[in-house]
């Protein structure tokens, strides 16, 4: 008994039943987050729904979400998404959420994964990931964060996005390691300075090639050093070279043609 709380999608088959059923028997305590579309308006009913989880109405017979309990004594509760798609689902999902463990699943679980993966990438949150790989479900993933990080399209390393462990018991030690380590204090508890340092040092990792071609058109134009770009004027000032000034000149004059003969073009 570790005093956690399982948050999950409160299937009724597979991975996740299994995992509600062993989170119920030990005592521990769920919150099932479903969507709207599987509520069944005739009864209250919640398809699909794991069976730990029981529905419950108020005098007015709305439908408050459903309650359960443990063996432990401790509450089930289901949560309702709403909307036309699954984006309040996901984000219920996660909110407030100290880990996330992600079971070998199907295009639902790939899209909570890598959507949680990408935020985690460019610095959205900092919650750690990890992958329960039984029998190397996840190999093929894995390949894929190393695959990016050698044609360097990566901004962080693989280890930094997604942890993989073999199973359920190694997952949560490794969360509860990683969470006791004071190096891994959450980007979101940290001062608002140190973020928007570290959002600084972002925009200019990701904007290099941007700053080093607007560099060289200062040159250009006179107002750098570059000097393969312009001439000193003799009273410490810099100038551009008339080569630049020719190139630059007829560059604008093909424009100047090309935009009128497309004018033109249209009119006729």
């Amino acid at each position: 008994m570790r005093g956690h709380t399982c948050v999950n999608g409160a299937g009724s088959s597979g991975c996740m039943d299994a995992m509600n059923a062993g989170a119920h028997d030990a005592g521990g305590r769920i919150v099932g987050v479903i969507h709207e579309k599987f509520v069944r308006e005739d009864s209250g009913w919640f398809e699909g729904t794991s069976s730990v989880f029981h529905h419950q109405h108020d005098a007015d017979g709305e439908e408050k979400g459903g309650t359960g309990t443990g063996t432990g004594g401790r509450k089930h509760e289901i949560v309702i998404a709403r909307g036309n798609d699954l984006q309040e689902r996901k984000r219920l999902l996660v909110e407030g959420a100290d880990a996330l463990v992600v079971l070998p699943g199907g295009p639902g679980t790939w899209d909570e994964l890598w959507e949680m993966a990408c935020a985690r990438h460019i610095g959205f949150h900092s919650i750690p990931i990890v992958c329960i790989n039984v029998d190397g479900y996840y190999d093929s993933f894995r390949a894929m964060l190393s695959r990016a990080h050698e044609d360097e399209l990566l901004y962080k390393h693989p280890r930094d996005i997604l942890h993989f462990e073999e199973t359920p018991e190694a997952a949560v030690e490794w969360i509860e390691s990683y969470l006791a380590d004071p190096k891994n204090k959450r980007a979101e508890d940290q001062p608002k300075s140190s973020k928007r340092d570290k959002l600084k040092r972002m925009q200019s990792n990701l904007s290099g090639s941007t700053i080093t071609n607007w560099r060289h058109m200062e040159s250009f134009f006179g107002d750098g050093t570059d000097s393969r770009r312009g001439v000193d004027d003799g009273g410490g000032g810099w100038k551009p070279s008339w080569q630049s000034l020719v190139a630059f000149i007829a560059g604008l004059s093909m424009g100047v043609l090309v935009a009128s003969r497309m004018t033109s073009g249209r009119r006729m």
